[in-house]
This record gives structure tokens, sequence and C-alpha cells, in this order.
């Protein structure tokens, strides 16, 4: 079978890739035939797919061909190939959340976001990599996948849909599916050079998604742009299209606290370069109080690990900490034993915190930030626990507030001068925000540039 291209998306949008589809000039075989020979050529290195689902996806593809020339479109969607988070369960492939521990009991069949995507014609290609349980982004007991800015380096893509980032950056999809419970979408994004989209909570019912913590879980998107995540939510909600929003007058909060501290220096160096363009561009960036965000960590730590806990078994967890990873022991330690009462006064603390920034939304249209206050590191400097530990926290330090705040968020690609690596530049607005905050951010990106393109990338050999 002919090869259209190494990687179809590399200069294509999806409506682009639609049209094309549409007027006879490719076809979902070729073109996932072609991801599939990408994958099986990169993906020994790069590690970003666990399964693939070559023959299932070739006969889906197929199949959206055969029904286009039969005359049935199924919508803007139609034949796009998509990388799935081995979090959710897709039929006939395996869900095992990043862990050796038996977790096929927990989800038992295929949610609504699947099967939105099977009705609207995207072809599953595959589970992408996941931290364990998705907790942070550096495992030890599995190969963390490897960034594809770099390809000298082992550095670190972020997690815990570092798999799905990897995938979106290198080429090896249309799209990719990742979860967010405190970043997991919007930090990979940055650390790999994409856009990520973490959706309001309650978007889409978590129905066939493995849980972490069902207070603060929600679904996302990695994608080549913010029109491309457009395009998929409001095909997805069956809302009309999202247009670019005016920059001229919009108000952007910058909070005062937490997040545009201890940034690393290309990092503040990349955001101040995009805010003044921003600025440049019409945009009104004001100082907000945001002293909420100063509380975040201790709420977000006494949630996740106690819901996760309670989802495995309290008995089963203790029985298996033997084969988990030791990040993952060491989150579980403290909440193995931690009080009920620990719990509910959280559970309250977060309602009070959310309602409080809730009002200070009102003040502008989004707050911005930096997405992570650092670049992509070198796993070797990654190579003990509390290594590890320190790099997690930090980097998700800017992206769990959006999850404690009941946000839905964004994370737009920057480009750095003389650097392979970009900076992400995060938009959180509140809840069921989530058109007007792309279309923010589909006007940003115009300003901003598209993201790094990185259809060319070829392993070395290490």
């Amino acid at each position: 079978m002919p090869i259209l291209l190494d990687n179809p998306f590399a200069k294509l949008t999806l409506t682009e890739y639609g049209e094309r589809l549409r007027r006879g000039e490719i076809s979902a075989e070729i073109v996932t035939a072609s991801l599939l020979q990408r994958i099986e050529a990169l993906n020994p290195k790069l590690g970003a797919y666990t399964f693939v689902a070559r023959e299932t996806a070739l006969a889906a593809a197929r199949a959206i061909d055969a029904l286009l020339k039969a005359g049935t479109d199924l919508g803007p969607l139609m034949g796009v190939p998509v990388a799935v988070k081995d979090l959710y369960f897709v039929e006939g492939m395996p869900l095992a959340a990043g862990s050796k521990l038996d977790v096929s009991g927990i989800v038992r069949g295929e949610g609504p976001f699947i099967r939105a995507l099977r009705r609207n014609g995207c072809i599953l290609l595959g589970k992408t990599w996941t931290s364990e349980f998705a907790l942070g982004g550096i495992n030890f007991i599995q190969h963390v996948p490897w960034n594809p800015l770099d390809e000298e380096t082992h550095r670190t893509p972020g997690g815990s849909s570092g798999g799905s980032a990897v995938a979106m950056a290198a080429g090896l999809c249309a799209f990719a599916l990742g979860s967010d419970t405190g970043g997991s979408v919007r930090m990979p994004a940055a650390m790999c050079g994409a856009f990520g989209h973490k959706f309001s909570r309650t978007a889409f019912p978590l129905d066939g998604v493995f849980p972490l913590s069902p207070t603060l879980d929600s679904l996302g998107t990695l994608t080549a742009s913010a029109r491309d995540a457009a395009l998929i939510w409001s095909t997805l909600q069956g809302s009309g299209a999202i247009a670019p929003a005016s920059l001229r007058g919009l108000r952007l909060g910058r909070p005062a606290q937490l997040f545009y501290d201890d940034l690393d220096p290309a990092v503040q160096c990349g955001i101040e370069n995009a805010l003044q363009r921003l600025t440049r561009a019409g945009v009104e960036i004001i100082a907000v109080d945001a002293p909420e965000a100063l509380e975040f960590e201790a709420v977000f730590g006494r949630i996740v690990p106690i819901e996760l806990i309670a989802i495995l078994g309290r008995e089963r967890v203790r029985d298996n900490l033997v084969i988990f990873d030791p990040i993952t022991c060491a989150r579980f330690a403290a909440a193995l034993d931690q009080p009920a009462a620990d719990y509910i006064d959280a559970l309250s603390r977060l309602a009070a915190l959310r309602e409080s920034v809730a009002r200070r939304m009102t003040e502008c249209a989004a707050w911005i930030t930096p997405t992570a206050p650092l670049l992509p590191t070198p796993m070797a400097e990654c190579s003990t626990l509390e290594a590890a530990l320190a790099w997690n926290r930090r980097a998700l330090r800017n992206t769990r507030p959006g999850n404690v705040f009941d946000h839905c968020g964004v994370s737009l690609p920057v480009r750095l001068p003389h650097s392979p690596f970009a900076a992400g530049l995060q938009l959180m607005a509140g809840p069921g925000a989530d058109a007007r905050l792309l279309a923010i951010a589909c006007a940003a990106e115009d300003v901003l540039s598209s993201p790094r393109n990185l259809s060319d990338f070829v392993p070395t050999n290490s």
C-alpha cells in the first residue's frame, strides 16, 4: 500500500484533513497506515504507545472510507486517528493504568466519551503510556517515554499523560486523549510543545475512565493547535464552531501569588515576551490577588491519595505495596493512616476555596500564567526517589490549583529563542467556560504563532 506522508498531519489542521478526505484526495486507510508505519519506526525509542491496535485501526479506516463513498458523513472528526491514554476503557484493548496491579474490575466498559468518538468516526490507534494510576510524571518500574524535543538526551515528557503528549508531538496521531487531575494534560503539553485542553470537570461523564480522584478528575485532549482543540470540543459538544475571540480590550488576570515565582530563566523570558505580544495585540493584563493559590497543596495532598486508596481498596493496597512504583508508595504512605476527619476537612476547605476564587474570576475573562515553572529535565537528574518527588511537585505547581479551583484550562506552546523547547502559557477560567477559553486561545495562538512542528523527528540510536 502506498504511504501518503510520514506524518499526514504535519501540515494539515483537522479541518483541512477532513476537507481533503471528503474530496477524495486522501483516504482514511492510507493515512492510518502511514501513522502506524511511523509508530512502528519511532515508538521503540519514544515509548509513547504501550499497545497498538493495528488491524482494528486499519479495519475501522476502511469502514470510514466505505461510508464516505456511500455518502454517509459522520461529521468533522470522521476518519481522524486518535491515541488513547491507558486510563480509558476501549473494547479489545488492555487497560493497565500504568500498573502491575490487576485493575480490570474497576472499569468495566466503554464510557460516553469513547462512545462519542466512535459515533463521530474517529479511529482509535492504541493506548499510550501513563504513570502508575496517573500519579505524577515519573516512574521507576516502567520506562518513561522519550521527550521528542531532544533527540540526544532522554528528558521527561511530563505526566501523567506523557505518552499522549509524546505521541502528539512526534506525529504519531492526529490528536491524543489525556486526563487531568492536577495538570496531567497541561503540563506534558507544555513539556512537549503541544496544545493541551483540560476540560471542565463535568463536561463529560467520567464513566469508562480509571478514576484517580473523582473530586478532581477531568478529561482532556492534546492537539497540534488551539483550533484543532476547538474543533474537537465543538464537535463532541454538538455546539457551533468556535471563532477566535477579539483580543482588543480583553482582560486577563495575572495572579500575584505563586504562579510567577521560581521560574527557570528561559521560561520567565518566554512568558514575559508572550505577555508583551498579547498586550500589543490589545489584551489588558491586570494583576489579581489570589491568596487561595497558596493553599492548594495541602488540600490537593489530602484528597487525591485517599480517594485513590478508596478506589483500589485499603487492604488491597497494603497487600500489594511491593509491586507498586516507589512514587506510588510514597504517595500512599501518609494517606493509608490518614484520619477520615482530615479528608472531610479538606473537602470543606476545597468548597470554600472554589467559592472564593469564583468571586475573584469575575474581574477578568481568564487567568494567565506559565503552565510549568521549568523546562524538560534530563531523566538522569530524577534518578532518586527524592529527586523525582521534588520534580513532580515543582512541575505540577502551576497546574494543580486549576483542579482545586474547578477551572477549565489550556496550555499553549510558546517558542523560545535558540532552544528546541517551548514554554507553556496557561489560561484558566471557571467551570463551563471551555468554549470561551478556546476562543481566546485561538486568538492568542495567532499572535504567538503555531506550535513547533516535529514531523521530521528521526530517532538516533540510544
